[in-house]
């Protein structure tokens, strides 16, 4: 099937619409922004004129059933992702749904049915996955330039402008677990090439007062034992945002990993210090152009619902083993 230029509707008009999906479908060889959908009619026909964006609706619903629709990108808020896919998947719309992919296991299993009944493509929104420089990285601990990976540690920061209401609202899917959080646990099974076997973390706020946590630390073992620490914050202006990973024969270190035009990769072993420099990706236009491709002819290059079941699962998880202060197996 021929790839197509594909007419977006996007629900949800915040700033990942303002500042990443508009600018990248600018960029894209396979993308235009051709709907939006907000319930604010003033914030609609602001961004309308702003972007130029023809069509804008006050409902989801007109949205999805738009003829001049040919794909739904799902921005809202966290606890309203499912209504919106089960209405795209009812109009007969291939949907990005921005991570994550649901706030319940079985919300995210009832999306999959949804749209695997109507016949429609469903995917999420993992844009990291789009991120070459970190496929270099998993080719180098491949390569065993560093031996066995033994431990990995990541820290990564939200803008502190990107606070709103609802993301500090832990009944919403606030919090930094489901913003930052996410993509990093996304990455680590494909850096390393297993799995994960038990989390334990900390969370502040910490759980029970109803606001979503600023700041995660996790803990966690792989299958193969190796040991992985995550650090998420929405509260911390200064940031390296690096990656380290420490192996039986050797180091892996990046520079930082955000708002840089360029990645530093720096291996330390026995032969000495290599580094290696690599351009960043334009994640969203990729993203974008991905979508089209998998459409065409059925690929994976994003996260498919079943990643996004995947994932749901194992945030309920990290998040019982925040709030028991205990370690927590994960299947």
């Amino acid at each position: 099937m021929p790839v197509r230029r594909l007419r977006w509707g996007l629900v949800g008009l915040g700033s990942l619409a303002r500042n990443g999906i508009v600018p990248a479908a600018a960029r894209s060889a396979h993308a235009v922004i051709q709907a939006g959908a907000t319930r604010d009619p003033e914030k609609g026909r602001e961004f309308g004129q702003r972007h130029g964006i023809p069509r804008i609706h006050a409902r989801y619903e007109d949205l999805v059933t738009d003829p001049e629709v040919d794909a739904v990108f799902v921005m809202t808020p966290n606890d309203r992702h499912r209504e919106v896919v089960l209405a795209a998947a009812a109009a007969g719309k291939p949907v990005l749904c921005e991570k994550p992919l649901a706030m319940t296991e079985a919300d995210a299993q009832a999306m999959i049915a949804a749209c695997e009944r109507a016949g429609v493509m469903l995917r999420l929104g993992l844009h990291l996955r789009f991120e070459r420089f970190l496929d270099q990285v998993a080719a180098v601990i491949r390569s065993g330039a560093i031996g066995t990976p033994r431990a990995l540690s990541i820290e990564r920061t939200a803008p502190l402008a990107e606070r709103a209401p609802w993301r500090e609202d832990a009944a919403r899917g606030g919090g930094i677990l489901y913003d930052v959080g996410l993509h990093l646990l996304d990455l680590v099974p494909r850096l390393l090439g297993t799995d994960y076997a038990e989390v334990g973390g900390l969370a502040y706020p910490p759980p029970g007062g109803g606001q979503g946590a600023d700041t995660i630390s996790l803990l966690l073992r792989m299958q193969d034992g190796a040991q992985v620490a995550l650090r998420a914050s929405r509260e911390a202006p200064h940031s390296g945002s690096d990656l380290t990973v420490l192996g039986t024969a050797g180091m892996l270190r990046t520079g930082p990993l955000r708002w840089v035009e360029e990645f530093t990769l720096t291996v330390t072993n026995a032969e000495g210090e290599r580094v290696e420099r690599h351009p960043a990706s334009d994640l969203y236009r990729d993203e974008l152009d991905g979508f089209a491709l998998d459409l065409a002819d059925g690929g994976r290059r994003l996260g498919t619902g079943e990643d996004g079941l995947r994932l749901v699962r194992l945030a309920t998880r990290v998040e019982q083993a925040i709030r028991e202060h205990r370690l927590v197996p994960l299947p």
